[in-house]
């Protein structure tokens, strides 16, 4: 169960950096990318931390990766809409 989560956030963060890139740089559905990462980065960092799995962990760090990059192109996009 814990493997189809990390793998759902991983093609749904996916997906949205796809997105995010391709599309002129906008705050659409801002608040509900802020809520999905935060969610994301949250679950990740558990499932982490509790290190069952050599798969699991794998795909913590590729989901915690991504996060990041989310987190950082949603970042770039609210810096570039208001200033």
């Amino acid at each position: 169960m814990r493997n189809i989560i990390l793998a759902i956030f991983i093609i749904c963060n996916l997906i949205a950096i796809i997105l995010t890139l391709s599309q002129p740089l906008t705050i659409a559905f801002f608040s509900l990318r802020v809520m999905f990462v935060a969610l994301s980065f949250a679950l990740t960092i558990f499932f982490l931390l509790l290190k069952t799995t050599r798969l699991s962990t794998i795909l913590s760090f590729i989901s915690l990766a991504l996060v990041i990059i989310h987190i950082a192109l949603i970042a770039h996009s609210t810096y570039v809409y208001l200033y």
